[in-house]
């Protein structure tokens, strides 16, 4: 049992799972537009992924703790490492003209965590700024950039997908909001300390609605799996906004809210064979 739940904490702690869920996303994606075997691009935002997010987590930890690493902090360095050479080698496969489409969203990404403005502030710290910056680079990794690199061409439907996924990422990331209100400094003005728990998940029911209706405005949805699996996406979303509490067990929000987009896939797969 101990090393089951040593497997799972680095699972979940070395990013995998969150790699696994932007992966979802971007199949999900590939999936709504009728695009097949795109395993290279999904291996390179895959590695990629976790990569990212390991030097967002534990850049400073492994600077200021190398000489003390835990044996979790090694394999989870050796992992990044790994990662970072298999982003590189699935890179040099990848069109040019993507991986331009991709910079300002690695732009992004270092620059919530460095801090590169005045008073020694990163993205992160602008007060209020936090999930809709993280929105903003979910929705190009996992839409704009995937689209662009199979040559979809710009129209109301791909308009629609991006503000969607927008939507989707900012409700997702409210449960987080929530669990970090003791951590959080005053000043970073998220919306949980503006407006209160009981009033963010109203905000974000709102934003899920709207991410559903959104559906019914595109010109041509091809199958009755993208609709049944953004209903129960909707609600799928709405158990977890409003299960989430400022006490919340230690894995609710890494694993099980982190898992939407993996169960948005299950079902989009599942009513995809039922319908054709």
């Amino acid at each position: 049992m101990k090393i089951l739940k040593s497997v799972f904490r680095f699972y979940i702690n070395g990013s995998i799972h969150v790699a696994l869920a932007i992966c979802a996303l971007i199949q999900v994606t590939f999936m709504k537009f009728e695009i097949p075997n795109q395993q290279t691009f999904l291996l390179f935002n895959f590695f990629g992924s976790i990569a990212a997010y390991n030097f967002v987590k534990y850049s400073k930890v492994s600077k200021l703790y190398h000489r003390r690493l835990t044996k979790s902090m090694i394999g989870i360095r050796v992992l990044t490492i790994l990662s970072s050479v298999l982003f590189l080698y699935f890179a040099f496969s990848i069109a040019i003209t993507t991986l331009l489409y991709m910079m300002p969203f690695f732009a992004l990404t270092i620059l919530y965590v460095v801090p590169v403005f005045p008073n020694k502030k990163n993205l992160r710290s602008l007060a209020g700024a936090k999930i809709f910056i993280i929105g903003i680079i979910w929705a190009g990794i996992t839409v704009l950039v995937p689209l662009l690199y199979v040559g979809e061409s710009f129209g109301l439907d791909f308009l629609i997908e991006i503000i969607q996924r927008f939507l989707f990422v900012v409700v997702m990331m409210l449960p987080f909001e929530v669990r970090d209100l003791e951590y959080d400094a005053e000043d970073l003005e998220t919306v949980p300390q503006k407006i209160g728990i009981t009033r963010t998940k109203v905000f974000g029911s709102i934003l899920l609605v709207v991410f559903l209706l959104l559906t019914y405005l595109k010109g041509e949805i091809l199958y009755s799996a993208e609709i049944l699996s953004t209903i129960l996406l909707t609600i799928i979303s709405l158990f977890f906004l409003w299960g989430t509490e400022k006490k919340q067990s230690e894995y609710y929000c890494s694993f099980w809210v982190e898992s939407v987009p993996i169960m948005w896939l299950i079902v989009f797969l599942i009513l995809e064979n039922l319908f054709g």
